[in-house]
């Protein structure tokens, strides 16, 4: 009982969320809600717990609007007029190709010479060199303008998601003081000494799809490379993900599998924490680390965690941190949908796949694929307009190859910087599989068909396929109890029709 008012709450403040970023409220209502979830709790508990969850869903969204007054820095934006800022870079610089941008925390604004102290997070793109890094004070010369909107992407809404809502275009950028010393900056700079190793190690394109495997970096990645990887459907294995909090937890569990849980679950929990720092904390990540937190905190606890339960604790503790994951995080939908669709239908897709073999992890590897794929085609083709059906192939041919080249990658590091020679012997084997890796999801994605456009696909389609889901949900195991394995009615279900002999409680024959 108590998994199920878990499961309650989470989806209510969830729906309160996205209702109120939909219908704004004002508190009143809000509070009136909150009223009569007491009142209903007296006569019905989980009633009450979902109007409570519901409400609180409504206010953290309304707590979250931002309000842009004299002492933020937004309220200055499309002026017209250069802008004198000075602030400090708080988030690891995104190096692409022919630019780096900067996400600062503003702390005064100057025009001509009128100054003021204000806060707020700006974004702000810059040539290669010179660089700057994390927790670098630095002064910006520009304009100070609104995010642009693009057709078929809104970037105000995607800076929003890291509270960004001006950028300055062009910018003159000097430094004021050098990176004051934090353990995140180190283990930025730790990423980074990691990533140039990888390109000592690796010929590209294959360092920056190992970057891609270990790391999550994208950025040396040819475009080429990547359009082949979104038409086969490939895109989430240079994703850092839950396979790699498994890999994590397995990693300490086994390092400390002679100590008590009180040792090793601390252990656990604080490198989880450290490695989401390390490779950028996006939402995918964040979500797969809450849910091992979960789960750990589950075995100091003597417990066997609930799949769901966590998956929908990490989407509630994602959003009261940040409303608008739920609504513009393309990542975070994706991931928590091909989640439930594991935890749904996984075992079910596995037993429909004892046509494949189990070798090497093939028919694993076309089960996860599919019915990850169930719940999150809508939102890839609402988002992306493409649908893949060469996407279970290319899994099956390439997800079991990755693991192996994630092991020599990182063992290849490592070795290097004791013995550059040992790490570059080791590295061979992760280049070759990358290499194979590549040339097979090329291959696919040239085939006739392998992805198709469907630009007509729009939120009502979605709306309704979530609903035909959640009806086979919930009317399929009831469906299947009707009938007998060989197939036949399972007369026993329906008592009426099978009256002859039976007894009622009493012991009389009807």
């Amino acid at each position: 009982m108590k998994s199920y008012y878990i499961r309650a709450a989470c989806v209510s403040f969830l729906v309160g969320v996205f209702v109120f970023s939909l219908f704004p409220c004002p508190p009143l209502i809000i509070g009136s809600i909150v009223c009569w979830s007491v009142v209903v709790r007296g006569m019905s508990k989980s009633v009450g717990i979902v109007l409570l969850f519901f409400a609180l869903g409504l206010f953290r969204y309304w707590l979250f609007v931002p309000q842009f007054d004299q002492s933020s820095v937004h309220y200055y934006r499309n002026e017209h007029t250069v802008a004198v800022i000075e602030g400090v870079i708080i988030e690891d610089p995104d190096r692409r190709r022919e630019k780096v941008n900067y996400t600062v925390a503003v702390e005064t604004i100057c025009f001509d010479t009128r100054c003021k102290e204000v806060q707020g997070r700006i974004m702000a793109s810059h040539p290669l060199y010179p660089g700057f890094a994390y927790n670098q004070r630095i002064r910006l010369t520009g304009l100070l303008v609104s995010p642009p909107e693009f057709e078929g992407f809104s970037y105000k809404n995607y800076l929003s998601l890291s509270g960004v809502y001006s950028i300055m275009q062009r910018p003159g950028i000097v430094a004021v003081e050098d990176p004051h010393f934090s353990i995140k900056g180190i283990l930025f700079s730790v990423k980074d000494a990691f990533e140039f190793q990888l390109n000592r190690l690796f010929p590209e394109p294959a360092a920056s799809f190992e970057a891609g495997l270990l790391t999550g970096s994208r950025k040396g990645i040819p475009d080429d490379l990547l359009e082949a990887f979104n038409m086969t459907g490939l895109t989430h294995i240079i994703a850092i993900s839950g396979y790699n909090i498994s890999l994590i937890i397995i990693l300490i569990s086994s390092l400390f599998k002679n100590a008590s849980r009180r040792v090793k679950v601390p252990f656990i929990i604080v490198f989880i924490v450290l490695f989401t720092i390390f490779v950028g904390a996006s939402a995918a990540v964040v979500r797969a680390s809450i849910m091992g937190i979960i789960s750990v905190m589950a075995l100091w606890f003597g417990r066997q965690s609930h799949v769901m339960n966590a998956l929908l604790m990490s989407a509630f503790v994602m959003v009261v941190w940040n409303p608008v994951t739920l609504l513009y995080d393309v990542g975070f939908q994706l991931s928590f949908l091909a989640t439930l669709g594991l935890v749904v239908s996984g075992n079910t897709i596995m037993k429909l796949a004892r046509f494949l073999p189990e070798t090497y992890g093939i028919r694993e590897a076309f089960a996860m694929t599919l019915s990850a794929q169930i719940f999150a085609l809508p939102i890839i083709l609402v988002n992306f307009g493409r649908f893949s059906l060469i996407s279970p192939v290319a899994n099956v041919l390439i997800v079991p190859l990755i693991p192996f080249a994630m092991f020599f990658g990182f063992v290849s590091v490592v070795a290097s910087v004791l013995y550059f020679n040992l790490g570059f012997i080791i590295a061979l084997p992760a280049w070759f599989i990358l290499e194979i890796a590549s040339y097979i999801t090329m291959a696919l994605a040239k085939l006739p068909l392998a992805a198709f456009e469907v630009p007509w696909f729009t939120y009502v389609h979605v709306f309704f396929y979530y609903l035909l889901c959640l009806f086979a949900y919930f009317i399929y195991p009831y469906f299947r109890s009707m009938f007998t394995r060989t197939g036949r009615l399972n007369m026993r279900r329906f008592p009426v029709a099978n009256m002859k002999g039976v007894r009622d409680d009493s012991g009389s024959r009807l």
